[in-house]
């Protein structure tokens, strides 16, 4: 969010010019859970203990348990009668960052904490999955997941305060599927994504700047600040298909394939005035900066994944996992307002399609213990250009372990850990850009790096 100048006033007697307050939309969230983007971009993937503890390589070939029906409906085709697993992911991210510049359009520098650090969010994040077989060749999975996240936290008075204060994501995907069993080692399946999405965006208006560049008496860039927030949600349907192909017991190949989704976030958009005045009188000659409501097209990616299961020797098994997502549709994101008076504002983001390969090994230490591990590189979707402080995203690369121990026949408990490891990215912004023209310049490296825990209880 920030403002976009429409003229200048030139002398005394020019006419009030236009001022309008921007909002780049690009997240959601619910208060409750506090969600972190802990795959590239904004996107959430450890949707179960085992395929987070092999960093998801084979999540779509493996049909053993009921958690990888949000990687491929197909899996479905593995329980024998029922099973469930109720998921719990714990992560606990570090970041910090360093700005050498942070400049009004003006050229005055912006007061504030050029060194903020923590703004990357704990998060928790819950899963369900159900499968139950309904005849021989039959089958039906429910799985509930988190699959957009993200949770970013200024303080209101840092340097980038133009940039971003706020976001928070979270999208709660329901998604209930059938599976075929067309050939004796050919399964197929289908289903629906049912999305909810909300989410939260606040940053800080330097009023000061705007009246400023618009002529008003008494104005100072930098120094007479408002605020701004909006809260917007909505549901959208999208769908899934999978497949499952083993021709030996030993072998797997899964292919799955996730719709893109496009929400048509609705909400309020509320201001607070500067307490000098200057906030005031814009918005009395301009009409803008007053409380209304706010929509914008949040576009989700579709997601295709490939994945393999071989099974080495008794005790080991061999995984792989290559995936696409194609973050090239979200190219933007523009807000329109009811209040007339406030234009439509963009954006830039530009992302670009981006992969994930993964391998990674299930060891059958004993009839009782289950050990997996993996290492994955995920893609950053971001450009150095139209990186910002809200999504300061990186290539990550995945290193996991988990311990998966059977309780009793119908039921067992996983324990595993993940770190992912954020290389130092740089953040670039200029006045200069459509959109930017009094937010400022902010220019510095942003860096970050983070622990996870899942907890997993499954029955049979």
């Amino acid at each position: 969010m920030g403002t976009v100048i429409f003229g200048k006033a030139n002398n005394k007697n020019s006419s009030a010019q236009v001022v309008i307050t921007t909002l780049a939309l690009t997240s959601a969230t619910v208060p409750y859970w506090n969600i972190d983007a802990s795959a590239a971009g904004f996107a959430l993937r450890e949707y179960g203990f085992s395929a987070a503890s092999n960093s998801f390589a084979g999540s779509s070939a493996q049909s053993d348990e009921a958690a990888f029906l949000a990687y491929n409906p197909a899996t479905s085709s593995g329980t024998i009668e029922w099973d469930a697993q109720f998921t719990l992911n714990a992560i606990y991210p570090t970041s910090d960052a360093l700005y050498s510049i942070a400049t009004t359009s003006t050229g005055a520098n912006i007061s504030g904490s050029k060194a903020p650090d923590d703004f990357i969010q704990d998060a928790y994040e819950p899963g369900l999955s159900f499968r139950y077989r309904i005849n021989e060749k039959w089958t039906a999975g429910l799985s509930v997941t988190a699959p957009w996240g993200l949770g970013t936290k200024y303080n209101e008075n840092w340097a980038g305060r133009y940039y971003a204060v706020q976001s928070k994501l979270l999208t709660v995907n329901t998604t209930p599927s059938l599976a075929y069993q067309l050939l004796p080692n050919l399964t197929l399946a289908a289903g629906l994504q049912i999305q909810y999405a909300q989410g939260t965006l606040s940053n800080a208006i330097d009023f000061g700047s705007i009246g400023f560049l618009n002529g008003v008496p008494g104005s100072n860039p930098g120094t007479q600040d408002g605020f701004v927030e909006i809260e917007a949600s909505d549901w959208a349907v999208g769908y899934t298909l999978g497949a499952l192909w083993s021709p030996t017991p030993d072998f797997s190949l899964g292919f799955s394939y996730r719709s893109a989704l496009e929400h048509d976030l609705e909400g309020s958009v509320d201001f607070r005035l500067d307490t000098t005045g200057v906030g005031a009188a814009l918005s009395g000659f301009s009409g803008a900066f007053i409380d209304t409501d706010g929509r914008a097209k949040l576009n989700l990616p579709a997601i295709t994944t490939l994945g393999m299961s071989l099974k080495a020797t008794e005790k080991l098994t061999l995984l792989a996992e290559v995936g696409l997502t194609e973050w090239s549709d979200f190219k933007e994101l523009r807000v329109k307002f009811s209040n007339p008076l406030q234009p439509d504002n963009f954006q830039t983001y530009d992302w670009k399609d981006t992969w994930l390969i993964a391998g990674g090994i299930k060891y059958e230490a004993t009839p009782d213990w289950i050990v997996r591990s993996g290492i994955a590189i995920d893609q950053t979707p971001t450009r150095d250009a139209t990186r910002d402080p809200r999504i300061p995203d990186a290539t990550r690369t995945w290193a996991s372990i988990g311990f998966e121990h059977k309780l009793s026949p119908s039921t067992s408990l996983q324990l595993g850990y993940a770190r992912l490891i954020f290389p130092q990215e740089p953040i670039s912004l200029s006045a200069a850009t459509a959109g930017n023209e009094v937010r400022g310049n902010l220019s510095g490296t942003t860096d970050a790096d983070a622990d996870m825990i899942s907890f997993q209880l499954s029955f049979r």
